[in-house]
């Protein structure tokens, strides 16, 4: 039996959604929990006790992992690919040149209903929707027996997800393909559905085509935008000002799994890592930073093959890990986290309090006016105040 149901303790469930995928008689489906998180739900009546969940589960078996090989800045050449990226442009670069080759690209997109999902594009087209950071947990659907069937008939496939959501894919696989490439990125933990719809709806009107890290007003950054319900005006909050994102990156919206994660660290089972290269201008000139720049790490010797098909499409060049790490620990290390006192209150209290409540009690960043008055600043002048600090 998973360790989850036998247990429920649910830092022991990633949510990946592998167990629900491999269960031959269907006997396992994912719920809700309270908090807004999904988990295996079992039908005793239907188990057959064949034990194909705990194999495929990444957090009972890992997949292997390999030392990293190399790790580069990054940043695409394609002007418009860029600006619709969180970072560098990395995910279009590898995914661009796998649909050229008439192959397949998993990833996540908003639904309808403004949940984060992975699906699978066969076109250019089709990968604008997965461009983008989306902050908050996401469902892998039916996409790890529709990439097996995609592999089997000889195609490529590029998968790309959390972590934990690639660890679930190859374990789903149970063997390797030739075939297939992955892409993972420094996951900073996932807040859940329920945490998202609560933000959204405390908005003054209810956000449509939600944006995280929107370059259209500060570049490459951490600021948020949406189009308000008349889609006539769009509205952008910066940095740690905005609520949502001060909460996810402090760590106080996570799943429980997150702060004990198994495939955070610096040996991985994917073919790429991705991360935004925070401090690069510290290190190195070479390229400019405002449209943001990628640190893309190459896994495996399949992946840097690969990289010789697009390579001529991307500014770049060998950096450092540990510049890297200044910024982005998580590119060398491995540990686990205490859950910070605040995460379940939250949870609590967003249930019963709404946002507007749990934002003014506990999701306000230090020196919050003056933040407010840093971020209505031209980006000319915070430019200059920030040479002249260095």
């Amino acid at each position: 039996m998973l360790n989850y149901l036998a247990t429920q303790d649910e830092s022991k469930c990633c949510g990946c959604g592998a167990c629900i995928e491999i269960c031959p008689p269907k006997a396992l489906s994912m719920k809700s929990n309270k908090e807004g998180f999904q988990y295996p739900a079992l039908d005793v009546d239907c188990c057959v006790d064949c034990k194909l969940c705990e194999k495929v589960c990444p957090e009972m078996n890992p997949p292997q992992k390999a030392e990293p090989l190399d790790i580069y800045a990054l940043q695409s050449k394609n002007a418009e690919e860029l600006f619709e990226s969180s970072s560098g442009g990395a995910f279009r670069l590898v995914a661009d040149s796998v649909i050229q080759q008439g192959g397949a690209v998993v990833g996540c997109v908003w639904n309808e209903k403004m949940e984060p999902v992975l699906t699978i594009a066969d076109s250019l087209d089709g990968l604008r929707p997965m461009q983008g950071s989306k902050y908050l947990s996401s469902s892998t659907e039916h996409t790890y027996s529709q990439t097996k069937k995609l592999l089997d008939a000889g195609r490529m496939v590029l998968f790309t997800g959390t972590p934990c959501q690639c660890a679930g894919l190859l374990n789903f696989l149970r063997k390797p393909y030739d075939n297939l490439l992955t892409m993972d990125f420094l996951c900073h933990g996932v807040p859940s559905q329920m945490a998202f719809d609560s933000y959204r709806k405390s908005l003054k009107s209810l956000a449509e085509d939600y944006r995280f890290r929107d370059k259209g007003k500060h570049g490459w950054g951490h600021t948020s935008s949406y189009l308000t319900k008349s889609g006539k005006k769009r509205i952008y909050s910066e940095g740690s000002i905005n609520s949502y994102d001060y909460g996810f990156l402090n760590g106080y919206l996570s799943r429980y799994s997150c702060y004990t994660c198994k495939f955070r660290g610096r040996i991985r089972a994917t073919d790429y890592t991705v991360c935004d290269f925070w401090g690069y201008q510290r290190f190195y000139d070479e390229i400019e930073t405002y449209s943001g720049v990628s640190a893309f790490q190459v896994n495996t010797q399949k992946g840097k093959e690969f990289m010789t098909r697009f390579e001529q499409n991307a500014r770049y060049h060998i950096a450092k890990r540990e510049d890297v790490a200044v910024e982005n620990p998580a590119i060398l290390h491995s540990h686990e986290e205490n859950v910070p006192e605040l995460r379940k209150t939250i949870y609590q209290q967003i249930q019963t309090d709404g946002w507007a409540v749990i934002e003014k009690k506990y999701l306000r960043c230090r020196h919050f006016y003056l933040k407010k008055l840093w971020y209505a600043l031209p980006d000319h002048v915070t430019i200059k105040l920030r040479k002249l600090r260095h």
